[in-house]
This record gives structure tokens, C-alpha cells and sequence, in this order.
């Protein structure tokens, strides 16, 4: 049993850091499971919306160029093995954004991001069982 707990464990990290942020403007007609509508979801405005946006960005295209290195599709069924292969990159960029966002976002809005994650996180596992 101990033997699958650490496997969901890293997915359960791992999903953390992967989540992409949606365009703001319109979700995609077929959203990943990686996607998280972050900008809108957190009701930003003015400034913190573009500093939000900018960051988000920056991290969804550090995490394309990662997702296409191993060969993993976001449209696709999670596969794990490549996940666990691309996992240092991803977990570094999704501590970057995290950290990039706490300079931006108040605390219950910074609680609020977190609890996307955690979203993103129990979708990726459903959706790689």
C-alpha cells in the first residue's frame, strides 16, 4: 500500500505546479486538466489583474516548453511517468508563481489561488485514475 500512497503523493505536488491559468478573456472550448480560471476566479481588477496576468503568463509558457520536452499532452490523460520525469521543473515553476503572486495578492485572495490549486490538484488525480 505504501508503495501508492507515494506515487498520488508527488501527483497531489506535482498537480499543484502544473495548473495552467486560463486566458481571461474566454475559456478554451476544450480546457485542460491542468487549467484554472485564476484571474477571474480571484475577481482582480486594475493593476493587480495585469501584475496577476503577467505573472501567469510568464509561468504558462515555462510550463509548455516543459509539457513538450517529456512529451506530455495537457489534453491528455495524465500520465504520471512523464510527470514524475518533468517533475522538478514544474514544481520550481510552480513555487515561482506562487511566490511571484504572494507580492500581488492580499492573503484571502493568496488562500483563495491556493484553494484553485488544490482544485486542480483533486481533477489531475480523478483524472489520471
Amino acid at each position: 500500500m505504501t508503495q501508492f500512497r507515494s506515487p498520488w503523493r508527488f501527483v497531489l505536488l506535482l498537480a499543484a505546479a502544473t495548473a495552467f491559468a486560463m486566458p481571461v478573456t474566454s475559456l478554451p472550448v476544450q480546457a485542460s486538466v491542468y487549467d484554472a480560471n485564476i484571474v477571474s476566479a480571484l475577481k482582480l481588477k486594475g493593476s493587480q489583474r495585469a501584475q496577476a496576468q503577467r505573472i501567469i503568463s510568464q509561468s504558462r509558457s515555462q510550463r509548455s516548453r516543459v509539457f513538450k520536452r517529456y512529451g506530455i499532452n495537457p489534453n491528455a490523460r495524465p500520465d504520471i511517468s512523464k510527470l514524475q520525469r518533468a517533475s522538478s521543473e514544474l514544481l520550481a515553476i510552480g513555487a515561482r508563481e506562487r511566490a511571484a503572486l504572494s507580492r500581488v495578492l492580499n492573503p484571502t485572495q493568496l488562500r483563495a489561488y491556493d484553494t484553485l490549486m488544490s482544485q486542480v490538484r483533486a481533477r489531475v488525480i480523478r483524472a489520471a485514475s
